[in-house]
C-alpha cells in the first residue's frame, strides 16, 4: 500500500499555496510557487505538483495559470 500522506517538503508546498490563495484570494501560478520555494526549473515544480496530485493532496491544470486547488494534506 502506498503511503498516501504529504512529504514534509510537499506539506510546505500545499501551506504556500493555501497562504497564497487566502492573501490574494486566487492560487500562485506555477512560476511563482518556484519562485517562493527557491526552486529554479518550472519542470521541478510541475514533478511535485504531479506527485501531489497523484496523492489526491491537490487539483491542477497543466498549462493552465491559477488552477492550483488544495484538496487534502492540511
Amino acid at each position: 500500500m502506498r503511503d498516501l500522506r504529504p512529504t514534509k517538503r510537499q506539506q510546505q508546498v500545499l501551506s504556500m499555496i493555501a497562504r497564497h490563495q487566502s492573501l490574494h484570494g486566487y492560487p500562485p501560478t506555477v512560476r511563482e510557487l518556484a519562485a517562493a520555494l527557491g526552486i529554479r526549473s518550472i519542470s521541478g515544480v510541475g514533478e511535485h505538483l504531479r506527485r501531489m496530485a497523484a496523492k489526491r493532496l491537490l487539483t491542477w491544470e497543466p498549462g493552465k495559470s491559477r488552477t492550483l486547488r488544495v484538496i487534502g494534506g492540511l
